[in-house]
């Protein structure tokens, strides 16, 4: 039997020496040497996590301009196997490669809550090239036009083991050849890669572990990934409120699985967060979720969390799945660790209590905690 068909691990060197052509590797090995070199007390080995007696997966969502469905499909049958099925130009998939479907489609959605933001903080439409102050009328008559330049198309990969993350770097390496444009393509992209990690658990503990890790490193990972402006004025990925942390940051908030979606939704009626736990919660209770946000509200239910805060940085020749992914390993890492996310929450009350304090202070204490062991 396979190592990874009994849930054995794998170290990242063994993992880089059955992907030679992956141009990542040197990066990758780059960042596992900075964040160690810092003393950071988490395991940033790719590992094949078991779950139910399998490996643990992950799905990757990468938003993208510059290059259409075809091509993009092309490559991916390419380097992966499967059967092309475009519908139109719009929307498609690749068929039955080695790890299932990829879903390729054209997302206008963006464009209109960005150009709702712009107008919302005060910015001089007028400033703004002709496409975008006019986009309602431009989508309606000349979509092909205005995704040409401003309208992500976007790559739905199937989940893949943890320990199959390398070989995907040849599709981002193969969008960058094409000339795939990311976030820093244009000052109006809006693009962003989600991660959808397969929950280790599905207990309300280690949900709230995960939820409670994310709100204490939110603020932090913000930083790390350098998210764009263009991004966080989209509203796409606007941050948790104080007054949701004060309350699921408390040691004495032990909520039922009902009770957390209901605080949840009362303080986030929205999916427009950095970490999107609606799939999650509609897999473990569809009824309470439809309930509360509507039938009309398009959620998948599925038993991952969706993390959407980095930015897709194909322009970045350095830029790889694998740095993002070991970043969301972090969130991880603390939620596994009662002892440290306790001592995180406290410092977080005790923070926020005080009357002069800034997140820069709060951002300075986790640069100093975390690279400490247990």
């Amino acid at each position: 039997m396979k190592e990874s068909e009994v849930g054995g691990r794998r170290n990242s060197a063994d993992l880089f020496d059955s992907t030679a052509n992956v141009a990542r590797n040197a990066l990758f090995r780059d960042y596992v040497s900075c964040v160690r070199e810092k003393g950071y007390s988490m395991n940033f080995d790719l590992q094949e996590y078991v779950r139910e007696e399998r490996p643990r997966h992950v799905g990757f969502e990468i938003e993208y301009a510059g290059v259409g469905l075809r091509p993009v499909a092309e490559i991916i049958a390419g380097l992966y196997g499967g059967t092309i099925d475009l519908e139109n130009d719009l929307a498609g998939k690749v068929r039955d490669t080695r790890w299932g479907d990829f879903k390729l489609l054209l997302d206008s959605a963006p464009l209109h809550k960005l150009h709702g933001a712009i107008t919302r903080a005060g910015a001089d439409v007028s400033d703004l090239p002709e496409m975008l102050r006019d986009i309602p009328q431009k989508l309606g008559d000349t979509l092909g036009e205005v995704s040409a330049h401003i309208v992500p198309f976007e790559v739905v990969l199937p989940p893949v083991p943890v320990s199959d993350i390398p070989e995907l770097e040849n599709l981002v390496v193969a969008l960058r050849q094409q000339g795939g444009l990311g976030t820093r393509g244009s000052l109006i992209y809006a693009f962003g890669l989600h991660i959808n990690p397969e929950a280790a658990s599905l207990s309300t503990e280690s949900i709230l572990g995960h939820l409670q890790s994310f709100l204490l490193l939110e603020a932090w990972l913000r930083e790390e990934h350098n998210v764009d402006f263009t991004r966080r004025l989209s509203g796409f990925i606007a941050p948790f409120s104080n007054d949701y942390r004060k309350l699921v940051l408390n040691a004495a908030y032990k909520p039922d699985l009902t009770q957390l979606i209901t605080d949840y939704h009362r303080f986030n009626p929205t999916r427009s967060r950095t970490l999107d736990l609606l799939p999650l919660f509609s897999h473990l209770d569809h009824a309470t979720v439809e309930r509360l946000y509507g039938k009309e509200e398009k959620i998948s239910p599925r038993p991952t969390y969706h993390y959407r805060l980095p930015n897709c940085e194909l322009g970045n020749a350095d830029w790889t799945l694998g740095v993002e992914w070991e970043r969301w390993r972090i969130v991880e890492t603390l939620a596994a660790s009662p002892a440290k996310l306790a001592r995180f929450m406290e410092a977080w009350q005790h923070h926020y209590s005080r009357l002069l304090t800034s997140e820069s202070d709060w951002l300075d204490f986790i640069d100093r905690e975390l690279p400490k062991s247990e």
